[in-house]
């Protein structure tokens, strides 16, 4: 039985997750996919000072970029101001973000991934039961990441690079220049080792828990 642990962005209430369910990998399938988070899920809220500072540590990562000629997406201010004024909670629609920085979903989708492999945010699918019964998609849910250099940063680009690197992933055309920039063997080997650690920390912290509330 895999050990128990939960999702390293946002855990649902009382679930217990296995490390292949946190990097959304089946056992017997090697093709990453991320987590969907359906029923009663934990929200990362985020004040509205907070939101301020992460923007302008954003801001600040674009600042490097440019003074070190890198190239990023053209319209990441934009797309990074609007998803700071989302809200507490972060989940708007690729088309409203578009909308709102004057931009195709396109350029939104290489913003969110530059952020992402930079440890600034992570996100993950949502869905909602409808009317008829059946489970359908809803809007992604992002974290916004204050501590772009901290632990659940570096977890963030690693899933970054994994669902990056997933079987079959091909680019689809109309994409931002400035895309995204390829993370080493090294850098990803630093960050699954991480990634190992934390889940362990975390496990620990679970079970305990869990042996709390069922102690008899």
């Amino acid at each position: 039985m895999p050990s128990p642990v939960p999702n390293p962005n946002q855990p649902r209430r009382g679930t217990m997750q296995s490390l292949g369910a946190v990097l959304g990998c089946d056992g017997d399938d090697d093709a990453p996919k991320r987590v969907t988070l359906t029923g009663n899920y934990d929200e990362p809220r985020l004040p509205f000072p907070a939101r301020m500072q992460w923007l302008a540590k954003v801001q600040s990562l674009i600042a490097e970029s440019s003074a070190k000629r890198e190239s990023y997406p053209h319209k990441l201010a934009a797309v990074a101001r609007v998803m700071a004024y989302a809200g507490d909670v972060c989940r708007p629609g690729i088309d409203t973000i578009a909308a709102k920085a004057g931009c195709v979903p396109n350029t939104v989708k290489a913003c969110i991934a530059w952020l992402e492999e930079r440890g600034a945010l992570t996100w993950q699918h949502t869905a909602r039961k409808h009317g008829n019964g059946r489970m359908v998609r809803s809007s992604n849910l992002y974290t916004l990441i204050l501590n772009f250099r901290g632990v659940v940063a570096t977890v963030a680009r690693a899933l970054r690079a994994i669902w990056r690197d997933r079987t079959g992933v091909s680019s689809k055309g109309n994409q931002c220049p400035g895309m995204t920039n390829q993370v080493s063997y090294t850098e990803r080997l630093d960050a699954q080792t991480r990634l190992a650690e934390l889940a362990k920390q975390r496990q620990t912290v679970l079970l305990g828990v869990w042996n709390e509330r069922h102690a008899t």
